[in-house]
């Protein structure tokens, strides 16, 4: 059968899309046998007792046919495979495409012409590597590291091949410097596992949040009661922040503390007047003693002893401790005799008695919120605190993550830098220099060496340039074709690092994501010399009708082949747009499970239908546009 420009295959929610696309990557990649038996016996259909089941994909490459068939023994757990290939022996009993073929079945490389709606946002996650991936893959960049590993491969042989005097010696060396070759492959994959840990985790993460949050607000009175507690509880923590402040300020008053301290202190200030100290007393004590004829010391009072004296006085007026108790003596009488005994420590018991009030208000707003939350949560069935537990769970994995691309990305370890088990790339390219120069001098082949190390450097430089080129092109062409499609949102792409960067904003809406990157992927598949289809779940569910034409408009100008499926709230604006770029050359399909909620369905069913025991495949436009079942029901 010839295959259509555009196939849409309607299915409802819970038909299986996402297991579809699976099965679609893992017959083309040949991943499925390395599944586990409980990810074999998960595909097989709650219920049905069949051994075996098979998927197949047909392809045509350059107009030759090629199938591959993916055999799933359940009773046994494991996967297997059949490659039919006319151009190279027919049936083959395993996954066994043609070389020409191999190199685009890559999972990385299938990934980006074989992927959901959310696809799309991982090319702008600053987390990620997807826009970088998506361009190296389908660009074929990788071809310049096969060449730059190819050249240390071949120094790597003519070293071997070189007698020295020690054998032994050169072979520890050659030993030291494979084991470092091998650490640092293994902490590279570790540092991409690692990174598509993070954005798996965090995604995780989010996931549980949303669980959480709306499980909580499922109970309605109480979620209501639990949000005025909240309120409350904040007014309560406020107010006790205001006494608190109170009761630190008067604090600072000691006439505050009790009405003895009050009294205690008029009295010295009563008794200080009495005794006209400091000024007063000191003055008229030294004015009198100048006018006797003898000096208290019983000694003669001469004109001398008169003039020391009264030059000395005015040290002893001078004092500071004068200045203090002359500021003391003038605070208590501005707080006034009333005041200071009783009034002021009044008041401080009123501030201290409102503090109480405020932390008791604040305990009781606690226990509120706490009983509350309790009865949230045990509306749940122990839902929640699941969630809770495996949330602070992926948070942990998260943060190990993390922690572990801080240290292979960080710099040498000065301390440590010949440690060969160390998690620092930097550290081991430096240590496989180090070991390469030493195994070439030693094999006298320290030229061939420094040409191998300036190859790799060229292709190194040649690779950033060709991505820098690349990247250029493809977000001029990208900005080109977002201002045919985003008309009235316009939309730019300022640059490719790492990720997708839009220009004059860090974020955008889903349907903007999504429309951005059908644009970036098809300007990249279109830029490769090759012809790929492509595959899509749910392509359209998150656009409004307006931009779904724009794009249904665009796809059959940029990709061959469309294949992509659907649930009925996508066809608006989306399906003729798409139907009538491609010329009308649409299959349309549409799939459902029989089930007692489906049973309507079967009635007047087109004759291009095809009945199953458990499910029907109708080939027909007008049952396609008139197709209602969002989710199915058991």
């Amino acid at each position: 059968m010839q295959a259509s420009r555009v196939s849409l295959i309607q299915m409802p929610n819970g038909t299986g899309k996402t297991t579809t696309l699976t099965l679609i990557e893992a017959a083309m990649n040949g991943a499925a046998t390395k599944w586990s038996e409980i990810e074999v016996r998960d595909l097989r259909r709650a219920g049905d007792e069949r051994a075996k089941g098979s998927f197949v994909v047909r392809l045509a490459v350059d107009g030759k046919p090629l199938t591959f068939e993916l055999v799933l023994d359940f009773q046994r757990g494991v996967a297997s495979y059949r490659t039919t290939n006319p151009g190279s022996g027919g049936v083959q009993s395993n996954w066994s495409p043609p070389p020409s073929v191999r190199r685009f079945l890559k999972p990385e490389f299938l990934d980006l012409f074989i992927f959901d709606g959310e696809f799309a946002g991982k090319l702008f996650d600053q987390r990620g590597l997807e826009a970088e991936y998506a361009i190296d893959a389908l660009c074929q960049l990788y071809v310049i590291e096969d060449v730059s590993r190819f050249a240390e491969e071949a120094w790597s042989r003519k070293a071997k091949q070189v007698q020295v005097k020690s054998e032994s010696g050169l072979q520890r060396l050659q030993d030291a410097h494979q084991a470092l070759q091998r650490r640092k492959a293994e902490v590279i994959r570790f540092r991409e596992q690692a990174a598509s840990g993070v954005s798996r985790l965090h995604a995780d993460y989010e996931e549980f949040d949303r669980r959480i949050k709306a499980k909580l607000s499922g109970g309605a009175a109480t979620r209501e009661r639990f949000d005025t507690a909240q309120g409350e509880l904040a007014t309560a923590g406020a107010r006790l922040a205001r006494a608190s402040g109170a009761a630190m300020q008067a604090l600072r008053m000691p006439l505050a503390l009790h009405t003895s301290f009050g009294r205690d202190l008029w009295q010295l200030k009563e008794g200080l007047d009495r005794l006209r100290l400091p000024e007063n007393t000191s003055s008229q004590f030294f004015q009198e003693l100048l006018e006797e004829s003898d000096c208290i010391c019983g000694r003669e009072m001469t004109e001398g002893a008169r003039e020391e004296i009264r030059a000395r006085s005015e040290l002893y007026l001078d004092s500071p401790e004068y200045g203090i108790i002359n500021a003391m003596k003038t605070d208590i009488e501005a707080v006034g005799r009333d005041q200071a005994e009783s009034g002021l420590a009044i008041a401080f018991g009123t501030v201290i008695a409102e503090l109480a009030e405020a932390r008791r208000a604040k305990r009781l707003a606690d226990q509120d919120v706490e009983i509350l939350k309790q009865q949230l949560k045990d509306s749940g069935d122990a839902d929640i605190q699941t969630w809770e537990d495996e949330q602070a769970t992926v948070m942990t994995r998260l943060a190990e993550c993390r922690e572990l691309i801080t240290r292979i990305d960080a710099a040498v370890d000065e301390d440590n830098e010949e440690d060969p088990d160390t998690w620092s790339l930097a550290s081991l390219e430096g240590q496989l220099t180090h070991s390469g120069r030493q195994i070439a001098e030693i094999t006298d082949t320290l030229t061939l060496r420094r040409q191998t190390e300036m190859i790799v450097q060229l292709l190194k430089r040649t690779l950033e340039l060709a991505r820098g080129e690349i990247k250029a092109e493809l977000i001029e062409s990208c900005n080109e074709t977002i201002a045919k499609v985003l008309v009235n949102d316009p939309l730019r792409i300022s640059g490719i690092d790492k990720s997708l960067k839009l220009s004059g904003q860090s974020g955008a809406s889903v349907g903007q994501i999504l429309s951005v990157g059908y644009v970036f992927l098809m300007n990249v598949l279109k830029r490769g010399n090759n012809e790929l289809p492509l595959v899509v779940d749910s392509p359209a569910n998150p656009i409004d009708a307006g931009v779904r034409r724009r794009v249904g408009a665009l796809i059959p100008q940029l990709t061959e082949q469309f294949v992509g499926f659907t649930i009925n709230t996508e066809r608006e604006g989306f399906v003729p747009a798409l139907h009538e770029a491609a010329g009308g050359d649409v299959r349309y399909l549409t799939l459902f499970r029989r089930t007692p909620g489906t049973t309507n369905l079967m009635t007047n069913l087109p004759e291009t239908s095809t009945i199953s025991d458990n499910s029907v495949l109708v080939h027909d436009k007008r049952f396609f546009e008139t197709f209602d079942l969002t989710d199915e029901e058991a």
